[in-house]
C-alpha cells in the first residue's frame, strides 16, 4: 500500500571544518580553491579526458602534478597524481567535502557522512560513531586514502542504504507559496519616513518557498523538492493538489505538503506567525481510486479511516516541527500564535501530511517592515526548513521495517 561528540579529543576538529566557506565543483571540473576554503565535488567528479582542469590557486589546495591540470587515462578515471579523493568520491559515489586549511573533510551519499582527518586512524559515521581505518595521507601531490578505508565506507554506505530499503521515507516535498499571478493575497501599505511601503503577500511566499526548497534540495539530495509555482504565476488551488496527489511513490514512501503564507487583518495590531493543520474532526477520503478498487468496499472505509488519522497526526507533528523552529529563528521579534486546525482547501485535499504556514502579518507596521527585508525572509525560511528537515529525520528513523 503506497503512503502518502567525538569520542576522542584529537578528532574534535572534525566536526568543526564545516564552518568555512563551501565552493561547490561542478561535474567534470574541480574548484580554484584558495586557502582555507573548501572544495566540494559534487559526486566525486573529476575531469575527465581534458574536459575541466584544476586551478592551484593558493597554498594548501590540491595542485595536480604541478601543472594545475588534471588529465584523464580515460572517461572514467584520472590519472594524475594526488588526486585520491576526487577518485574516492567517484569510487564512493559520495559527495566529498575537503578542507585543506585543517587537512580534514568528508564523504556523504544519501544523507550519512562519514569524517577523516590526515594521519588519524579513526573517522566519524554520522559525527557519533568512531571507524577504525588506516590513516589517510597526504602523498606528493595531494591526500591520498587507502583502499581498506574506501571498502570500510563503501560497506558502511551501503548496509545503511539496505537498512532505509526496509523502511518508510519521505521521498518528496512539495513547497507551495500561496497566491501567485493575478492573485496578489494580502497585501500592507505602511508609511515610513514619508514613503510608502508597500508589501504584498505573494511576493513574500515565493521568496520564502525558494529559499526552503533550496534548502531542502541541498540536504536532500537523494529526495524530489518541488515547488507549486516558480515565478509570478497563478496554480489554481485545485491545480496545487493535484500537483501533490499524483507524485508517484514507491511502496515505502511517503510525500509531505508546505503551503506558505502571510497573514493581514483588519486590526493592525495582531501581529506573530501560526502553522496549521486540517481539524482532527474534518473527514477526508485519502484512498485514491486504484487503491479503492484493489480492496474489498467493505474494507475500503476502515483502511480510509486508519490512514487519515496517520496523516493527521503526522501533519500536528510537523506543524509542531515547524513551529519550534520558527519560535527559534523569529520568536524574538515576532510573537508565537501557536498551532490551529481549520480545513483549508490544500490542506484538506491533500492525501499526505500537511501543513499551512502563515509567517506573520503584512498589515501591521512593525512586522511589515520586517517582512520587507531579505534577512529576516532568510530566517523565516530557515525555521520553515529546520522543522521539515527535522519531521523528515524523525520520520524515516521512526518508521520501521513494514513488517513490523
Amino acid at each position: 500500500m503506497k503512503v502518502r561528540k567525538p569520542r576522542f579529543a584529537c578528532l574534535a576538529f572534525l566536526c568543526c571544518w564545516v564552518l568555512l566557506p563551501l565552493t561547490a565543483v561542478d561535474p567534470g571540473k574541480a574548484a580554484a580553491a584558495g586557502s582555507g576554503t573548501v572544495a566540494a565535488v559534487d559526486q566525486g567528479k573529476a575531469a575527465a579526458a581534458g574536459s575541466g582542469t584544476v586551478a592551484a590557486a593558493g597554498s594548501g589546495t590540491v595542485a595536480a602534478a604541478g601543472s594545475g591540470t588534471v588529465a584523464a587515462a580515460g572517461s572514467d578515471t584520472v590519472a594524475a597524481a594526488g588526486s585520491g579523493l576526487a577518485a574516492a568520491a567517484e569510487r564512493l559515489k559520495a559527495r566529498l567535502y575537503w578542507d585543506p586549511l585543517t587537512g580534514s573533510g568528508s564523504f556523504e551519499r544519501g544523507g550519512d557522512r562519514i569524517s577523516f582527518a590526515l594521519d588519524v586512524p579513526v573517522a566519524l559515521w554520522n559525527y557519533a560513531e568512531s571507524l577504525s581505518i588506516p590513516a589517510p595521507t597526504n602523498g606528493e601531490a595531494g591526500p591520498l586514502i587507502g583502499d581498506q578505508a574506501l571498502s570500510s565506507f563503501s560497506s558502511r554506505f551501503g548496509a545503511s542504504e539496505a537498512a532505509r530499503a526496509t523502511h518508510f521515507s519521505v521521498a518528496a516535498i512539495l513547497i507551495d507559496p500561496g497566491h501567485g499571478g493575478k492573485d496578489t493575497g494580502a497585501i500592507g501599505e505602511q508609511q515610513i519616513g514619508g514613503k510608502t511601503l508597500r508589501v504584498v503577500e505573494k511576493d513574500l511566499a515565493l521568496a520564502v518557498g525558494r529559499k526552503v526548497r533550496d534548502a531542502l534540495k541541498a540536504r536532500f539530495s537523494d529526495k524530489r523538492v518541488l515547488l507549486s509555482r516558480e515565478g509570478d504565476t497563478y496554480p489554481t488551488l485545485e491545480k496545487r493538489v493535484e500537483m501533490a496527489n499524483d507524485v508517484d511513490l514507491g511502496d515505502r514512501e511517503a510525500i509531505i505538503y508546505v503551503s506558505i503564507h502571510a497573514n493581514a487583518s483588519f486590526n493592525k495590531s495582531a501581529r506573530g506567525f501560526e502553522v496549521w493543520y486540517l481539524n482532527p474532526e474534518y473527514r477526508r477520503t485519502v484512498l485514491d481510486a486504484d487503491q479503492k478498487n484493489a480492496i474489498d468496499k467493505t474494507i475500503a472505509p476502515i483502511l480510509n479511516a486508519m490512514l487519515e488519522e496517520e496523516f493527521t497526526t503526522e501533519s500536528i507533528i510537523l506543524a509542531r516541527d515547524i513551529m519550534a523552529s520558527l519560535k527559534s529563528n523569529i520568536g524574538g521579534k515576532s510573537p508565537d500564535r501557536g498551532l490551529r486546525a481549520e480545513e483549508w482547501f490544500v490542506v484538506r485535499n491533500a492525501r499526505m501530511p500537511s501543513v499551512l504556514v502563515e509567517m506573520g502579518f503584512v498589515t501591521n507596521p512593525e512586522e511589515a517592515r520586517l517582512l520587507a527585508g531579505d534577512d529576516y525572509l532568510k530566517k523565516v525560511a530557515d525555521g520553515i526548513y529546520n522543522g521539515i528537515s527535522g519531521f523528515v529525520t524523525d520520520f524515516e528513523n521512526q518508521k520501521g521495517p513494514r513488517d513490523q
